[in-house]
């Protein structure tokens, strides 16, 4: 058996027979553009040996969808470090203003939150306030995407997260102690967004699109940041009725979750994730891929393993070492994906050995995973 990448991916989700692994670089798309001219033998790599992940981003706020004149703003401030800028995104609702600042790059290093929107409990009714009405939108680009890409990859649907969306406008600490306070609040807010997600979900297979869909968020409903029981209250009883909703309409759910996952395989699978992503080992995460996949098997689809910090600072060897060790153990799933923790394009100033690591990952990725098809 020989399949192209497209259907190699989709036999993953599928949970069909396939020819060997898939092997994915995070990030690695058709996409001309580069952080650093350095990053260019690694994309060129990378869209010739390796199965091509491309996400689509089709018109959606969850927040107050197309009624955004009158209700949010945006303005940019300088900085004491001429790096960075002051990204300030104002709400005006009916009940109040939201003000949250984000501090951005303008070299293209990561940003990040430096006043949250969200501060008290009472600023939840004023967000759930402002006017929603969804976008009308057609399809059309996104089956030019797929036809772009062919038989190299698989085109998926980008999704907001019901708990992660709200959870961003309030940081961690305080959704910890919300979950405490008003925790009544934060149900009602993550269902109307669930529901905002769900009407989005049915108008998106109306036109016609059949395809996996991916989302980013329940990372930071689980230990240390929250308990097993957030979780299931926050996570599971929202996104399950989701995942049925995208798989009675023949799509696919692909899930990206850092941390400690172990404990919560059983739910994922129950919920209906096709591919989890990225199964982080120790120290960061808690999965040894061989006892999981020995527990769980081909319940679900495994994607990851590799820690974009060995890719970053490990020597040749060691590096070779933990991707043989990931696809042996992947490959007895019979539904594995090899793919670092985090994209690789994200450093702005990548060093020697990074590159040189990128490429290693792809050239003995590649071969361990054709390894696979020639002995099995």
């Amino acid at each position: 058996m020989k399949l192209t990448s497209h259907d190699r991916i989709m036999r993953i989700f599928q949970n069909k027979e396939l020819d060997r692994p898939a092997l994915k670089l995070w990030g690695a798309t058709d996409d001309p553009y580069l952080l650093h001219p350095a990053y260019r033998p690694v994309r060129e790599l990378a869209g010739r040996i390796s199965d091509l992940f491309i996400g689509y981003s089709l018109p959606f706020n969850i927040y107050c969808g197309q009624k955004s004149e009158g209700q949010a703003e945006s303005f940019i401030t300088d900085t004491d470090d001429p790096t960075f800028k002051d990204n300030h995104i104002v709400f005006h609702t009916p009940k109040g203003d939201l003000h949250g600042v984000e501090r951005i790059s303008t070299v293209g290093e990561p940003s990040y939150t430096t006043e949250h929107m969200i501060k008290e409990p009472e600023d939840i009714e004023k967000l759930l306030s402002m006017e929603y009405e969804p976008f009308d939108f057609k399809a059309d680009g996104f089956f030019q995407r797929q036809r772009q890409i062919g038989d190299r990859g698989v085109v998926l649907v980008n999704l907001y997260h019901a708990g992660y969306s709200l959870q961003c406008l309030i940081g961690s600490e305080n959704m910890a102690f919300f979950s405490i306070d008003c925790r009544d609040k934060l149900e009602r807010a993550i269902g109307v967004f669930s529901d905002r997600i769900r009407e989005f979900v049915k108008s998106v297979t109306a036109s016609g699109i059949r395809a996996p869909f991916q989302w980013v968020g329940p990372e930071v409903f689980i230990p240390p940041l929250m308990s097993p029981r957030d979780f299931t209250d926050f996570i599971y009883k929202y996104d399950k009725p989701l995942c049925d909703d995208i798989h009675n309409a023949g799509g696919y759910v692909w899930v990206h979750s850092h941390g400690k996952v172990a404990n919560f395989i059983e739910q994922y699978i129950a919920m209906g994730v096709d591919v989890l992503n990225p199964l982080e080992p120790p120290k960061n995460g808690d999965i040894n891929l061989e006892s999981i996949i020995d527990k769980y098997s081909n319940r679900i689809g495994w994607e990851g393993n590799i820690e974009i910090q060995e890719i970053i600072q490990a020597k040749p060897e060691r590096l070779k070492d933990l991707i043989h060790a990931c696809v042996s153990a992947g490959n007895k799933s019979g539904r594995f994906i090899l793919c670092p923790s985090a994209g690789y394009m994200e450093y702005p100033f990548p060093a020697e050995q990074y590159i040189d690591n990128l490429l290693l990952y792809l050239q003995y990725g590649f071969e361990c995973v054709e390894r696979c098809r020639t002995s099995g």
